[in-house]
Order: structure tokens, then sequence, then C-alpha cells
């Protein structure tokens, strides 16, 4: 993504077929919205979106897929060129391949992987194999590490349990010095409560991370596009908005407006 500005990713939770946003990531505390999924992605692509942020949560939580919702998503993103980036489910290295070998541009969200398994996540990121359309060099570049944190420190299996390898702070440094060139970091205690962003988890994990930094967790809206600015500066840098889009709270095309008119492009 542009190092520039701050890109905007618009987030699609699903489950049962349905756009949902839990409330601190717990499966109980769930809102459902009407829209259907690939209208929604259809909307915020037009509204000015850099990328569209998927989820499938019964995948996440074992109890399901929304794969026919990720495809028509997929397919739009094929044919309109927005970027798309899918997590979910997403637990073995091998799932990660076929989901990377079975779309030309997407980018897959890891959470688990990582710090469940790390000499398969290091041997996916290092791979390179003749008879795939992708370098190892590209399929590093689509791969997206989720630090899911609670009280600073990452999670695995659906923010359930702590991931065992220390605060965000040194498991940023060790995927950094990995080769891992995005990650996704959310404040799980701000998920879709609009409280506002974490900017002191986001500014400690720039200052050991270069790569791309994607912000989640307590988004609220234009007012938090500055302090996410400030907080990543110095690299490549996004933000991505749930419930404050599904709720009306803001939408796609004021967010770039606001975006834009405080660092043009």
């Amino acid at each position: 993504m542009n190092g520039q500005r701050l890109a905007l990713w618009p987030a699609i939770d699903l489950m049962g077929g349905r756009v949902v946003r839990l409330l601190k990531g717990k499966r109980e505390d769930v809102t459902f919205y009407d829209e259907p999924p690939a209208q929604a992605a259809t909307r915020f692509a037009a509204e000015g979106a850099d990328g569209i942020h998927v989820v499938d949560l019964d995948a996440a939580f074992g109890t399901g897929s929304n794969g026919r919702e990720i495809e028509e998503i997929l397919s739009f993103s094929e044919a309109s060129g927005v970027a798309v980036q899918v997590g979910g489910g997403l637990r073995t290295a091998a799932a990660v391949e076929d989901f990377l070998e079975g779309v030309s541009t997407a980018r897959a969200v890891v959470g688990s992987l990582p710090f469940l398994d790390r000499s398969a996540f290091t041997h996916l990121l290092r791979k390179s194999s003749s008879s795939s359309n992708f370098s190892s060099s590209s399929l590093s570049s689509r791969i997206v590490v989720a630090l899911d944190c609670k009280d600073g420190r990452p999670t695995v299996r659906g923010w359930t349990e702590d991931a065992g390898m220390g605060d965000a702070v040194s498991v940023a440094r060790a995927l950094a010095d990995l080769g891992v060139s995005a990650l996704l970091v959310t404040d799980v205690a701000r998920d879709g409560a609009m409280t506002g962003p974490n900017v002191e988890l986001l500014s400690a994990v720039r200052a050991v991370f270069p790569g791309e930094i994607l912000a989640s967790g307590g988004m609220r809206g234009e007012e938090d596009l500055a302090p996410v600015e400030r907080a990543l500066a110095g690299g490549p840098r996004g933000a991505i908005f749930g419930r404050a889009l599904h709720a009306g709270a803001t939408t796609v095309a004021r967010l770039r407006a606001a975006r834009d008119l405080e660092r043009p492009s």
C-alpha cells in the first residue's frame, strides 16, 4: 500500500452468510446487518476504499464456512481491482497456500499459525515452487499476520488463548526478523466498541516493525484518522473500520475526504 497516506480498509465480518459485528470478539455478542456481503463490498469500493478486509467468523470459531460469500467478494475484487484480504480459519500452512494459489491477488490474514507452528510458518514465507504462479517473495507479501492483543499480548485460536510468546512489541520485532511484511494490530478490548484506537499499542509496534501496519479495534470515524496516522508514521499504514461503517456513524467517502484534506495523495 501507499506509504504516504493512511489506507482505508472497511471490514466485512461474516457469520451464517450475513454481515455481522462482534463486540470485543465475543461470539455471543453479535449484531447482524441486512446488507448482503457482496453489496457491502461494492458500496465500499464505490466510495473509495483502498481495500476490503473480510473475516470468516464461522471458520475462525470452527462452526462452518462462508465460502460462497467470500467467493462473491473475491470475484468482485478481481473485476474491480480493489484489494481484498481474507482471514478466519487459515490455521495451517497448507490452508494458507491453498487459498493464495486459488486467487491471484488477495492477501491471507493469519493469526494462530505463526505462533502455534513457527517452523511451518517460516517455511511458508520462504517457500519457492516452480509450479506456483507466485515467487516466494510475492507469497510473503500476500501474508498479513494478525496481532490480536489482550492487555498488550497477542492471542490465538479466535482470541481465546494467549500466544505465549511475549508482548506485542517483542512478537512484532521477531516477525520483522522473519521477513513478515504486514501486521494487523487489534486491541481486542476495543474491537467493535467504537471507543477509539489504542494509539499507544500502535506506536509501540511501529517502533520495532518497519513494514505495513493496519490498525484495528475501536475505530469511530474521522476523528481517529490523525491519531492513527501519527502513531504509524514512518512506514506503510492503514486503518480498518467495521461497526462505524455498518452502523452508519460514518462512510468511506467521508473518511476518504477527511484523510485527503489532511494529507493529499
